[in-house]
């Protein structure tokens, strides 16, 4: 479907103009704040480590059905220059009239979020939207956006900080890179998972309780981390262990669980899509696990290049997406337009399966293929 395509990539115009803008505007404020420019040599590398660390684990989350770069990509410049601009401008605004405690407690984590969490709302307009179909991606989206927030942030204060002095330099590389560089991501995660909540059930109290409920739990944690540090160090450690080392194991808890439930639907879809000759059986098994599909392309980038194993990347994906489409339907969710994407995701397989030269011979071990016959296809009501 070129028309598909084509509408796909001119969504994100309107997205790049204004990260366009807000990449001057971030670079002049960074600048401007820095009383030691020196500090800047050892912010920016200290925080690249960090922010690249924690992307780490949004890469891996996002293994099943990884999520298009350039968009990715938009996440992180949409929070590193719009989420950035907005909340200086509006901070600096109440903190004239309600003062700093005020604002670095309570107002400041709401305009943060809020800022963070926009980009959330923009994914589910337009084209982006087929993109955006459950709490891992709503994890992955919101993820990347507050990785580029932190990632302004902590430069800018960690330089501030060598302006003070080297000790004072060290003790904000240590409170912000070291213990805590997933702060801002487990912060919009819970609007992450609000909206993925939202998008992934039938119309009802969940599609908007569930996004109030997560930016609201979003806002209640930033506001008690920023409170933490009024009080001092001892505080900011009893928060840390008390509140936000177990928030985080919950939130890797849960994106764990939907991340297998993700496997999960796809496995149930396999046999649908063998039945009616979309992929053969073998390819089914190659299908079933994150290593089968890695072993999978290694074999045919021996035998084709790099361009057969893009190739095969693509069939992959598209199958994955396929499956996801397929669940969405049968559960009574699935987007207007599903009759041509799911024509265009078949055509997907056809094409790049052609390129790739599939399938093996050889089948992968430990992943028997899948052939019985399941339920016939219900089509989109």
């Amino acid at each position: 479907m070129p028309w598909l395509r084509r509408k796909t990539r001119a969504t994100g115009a309107p997205i790049a103009v204004l990260i366009g803008l807000g990449i001057l505007a971030a670079a002049f404020a960074l600048l401007a704040g820095v009383r030691d420019p020196a500090g800047l040599l050892i912010a920016v590398p200290s925080t690249t480590v960090a922010m690249l660390a924690v992307l780490a684990g949004y890469f891996w989350l996002d293994r099943w059905e990884p999520e298009p770069t350039r968009l990715l990509l938009l996440a992180f410049l949409w929070g590193a220059t719009v989420a950035v601009m907005v909340s200086i401008a509006l901070e600096l605004a109440t903190s004239e009239v309600l003062g700093k405690g005020i604002t670095l407690t309570l107002v400041g984590p709401a305009i943060e979020e809020a800022s963070k969490g926009a980009f959330l709302l923009v994914m589910l307009t337009g084209a982006r939207r087929r993109e955006f179909d459950g709490v891992v991606d709503g994890l992955v989206y919101a993820g990347f956006t507050a990785v580029g927030f932190a990632f302004i942030e902590d430069i800018g204060y960690i330089a501030q900080s060598f302006g003070s002095g080297t000790d004072a330099g060290v003790a904000t590389i240590v409170l912000r890179l070291v213990l805590a560089p997933f702060a801002h991501p487990l912060f919009t995660s819970f609007t992450g998972i609000g909206i993925g909540l939202a998008v992934s059930r039938p119309r009802g109290v969940v599609t908007w309780a569930a996004p109030l409920v997560g930016f609201l739990a979003a806002i209640g944690l930033h506001a008690l981390w920023n409170s933490s540090t009024t009080f001092g160090f001892g505080a900011y450690l009893l928060v840390y262990a008390v509140v936000m080392l177990p928030a985080l194991a919950g939130a890797i808890l849960w994106a764990r669980h939907h991340r297998r439930r993700e496997r999960d639907v796809v496995n149930a879809q396999l046999p649908a899509m063998v039945y009616y000759r979309w992929i053969s059986p073998m390819e089914a098994g190659w299908l079933a696990s994150i290593a089968a599909r890695r072993a999978w392309v290694r074999a045919v980038r021996k035998r084709t290049g790099p361009e057969g194993a893009r190739a095969l990347k693509a069939f992959q994906n598209a199958a994955t997406e396929l499956a996801f489409l397929r669940d969405r339907v049968e559960r009574g969710i699935g987007p207007a337009d599903a009759y041509y994407l799911h024509a265009d995701l078949v055509n997907s397989l056809t094409r790049n399966r052609a390129v790739a030269q599939t399938p093996l011979r050889q089948q992968a071990a430990g992943t028997p293929p899948l052939a019985a016959a399941p339920p016939p296809y219900s089509s989109p009501r």
